[in-house]
């Protein structure tokens, strides 16, 4: 049996905390070669943001206003679906931030909902949230009303190949009879989670949901990589 007999390279591969670091290759032959390791990938999870119930308005004015807007023509037509509009709002959150992940050289992806946790990597997740008249953290809600809504955005990044992700918050009171009509549950944020705040303007929330998710980056990539 012929043997073949080459040069046997060895080859270590670390993961860590930050993008970039290099791998040394050791040769038999002496010669050291180094070459960048693959940057961890980043998952982008749709963060939790819910829709208002929506009741039927008891004003006849208002009434009569929604019944012509539903006979006008689609183009000209005010349409305020809460569920749409927070399914709008997370969309954009996840695809302008993964964007701006990428444009700092982060191998960002959007985890779908539902989706298996991968293994290794770093999993981003955040929440809405509303502060109420006694200081207390809730839920924040997506409703039907006009002008800008001041939020806080409770995120967590957490690192896959350690342990499995914890949960964001707890909650610590339910719907009752003194909160008011579209009010999330009171909840409670776990230590490790970072929030911000932020305010999502009507008029404006394209922008407002792009500049919160800039901050989101900033503090990602500080959590990914610290020597950056």
């Amino acid at each position: 049996m012929k043997i073949c007999r080459g040069v046997c390279v060895a080859l270590c591969v670390g993961v860590g905390l930050g993008l970039g670091a290099p791998v040394v290759l050791a040769q038999a032959s002496g010669a050291v070669a180094t070459v960048p390791v693959l940057a961890p990938v980043v998952y982008v999870s749709d963060f939790e943001l819910d829709a208002a119930s929506v009741t039927a308005d008891q004003n006849p004015v208002a009434n009569a206003r929604h019944l012509a807007g539903s006979l006008l023509p689609r183009p000209f037509a005010h349409h305020d679906d809460p569920q749409a509009h927070a399914r709008q709002i997370v969309e954009q959150m996840a695809d302008t931030l993964v964007a701006d992940l990428r444009k700092a050289g982060v191998d960002a992806r959007r985890l779908p909902a539902g989706a298996t946790l991968p293994a290794q990597g770093w999993l981003v997740r955040g929440v809405f949230l509303d502060v109420d008249e006694g200081n207390r953290l809730r839920r924040s809600m997506v409703g039907v009303g006009a002008g800008a809504i001041e939020i806080d955005l409770a995120i967590a990044v957490d690192d896959l190949a350690k342990q499995a992700p914890a949960p964001l918050y707890q909650v610590i009171e339910t719907h009752s009879s003194e909160s008011k009509p579209g009010a999330g549950a009171a909840i409670a944020l776990n230590p490790y989670v970072a929030a911000a705040k932020f305010v999502l303007a009507r008029g404006d929330q394209r922008l407002s949901v792009k500049r919160a998710a800039g901050e989101v980056s900033d503090a990602v990539i500080a959590r990914v990589n610290p020597a950056r």
